[in-house]
C-alpha cells in the first residue's frame, strides 16, 4: 500500500477547482484543504474538503504539497 501526498490549494476558483479535479484523477495523491478568499472566516466544508478563507489557515494542515492558482494581483500576496 502506497502513502497519498497530502495536497492543499490556495485559490479555488475555475483552475483551482479544475487542479482539484487533476489532483483526485491521481492515486497517489489526497486533497485534504483548498483556501480561497470568497469563502467563510470559520473553518467550513466546501465540496466535501475543508475550506478557509486565508492561506495562512490553509498552511497550518499537515500538507506534503500546496497548489498556488491565485492572480497576481490578489491581497493573498504580501510585502
Amino acid at each position: 500500500m502506497s502513502v497519498k501526498l497530502k495536497v492543499g490549494i490556495a485559490g479555488y476558483g475555475v483552475v483551482g477547482k479544475r487542479r482539484r479535479y487533476c489532483v483526485e484523477k491521481n492515486l497517489n495523491l489526497e486533497i485534504i484543504a483548498v483556501c480561497d478568499q470568497v469563502f467563510p472566516k470559520n473553518v467550513s466544508i466546501v465540496d466535501g474538503v475543508r475550506s478557509y478563507k486565508s492561506y495562512k489557515q490553509l498552511l497550518t494542515e499537515n500538507l506534503d504539497n500546496v497548489n498556488s492558482v491565485i492572480r497576481e494581483n490578489t491581497s493573498f500576496h504580501e510585502v
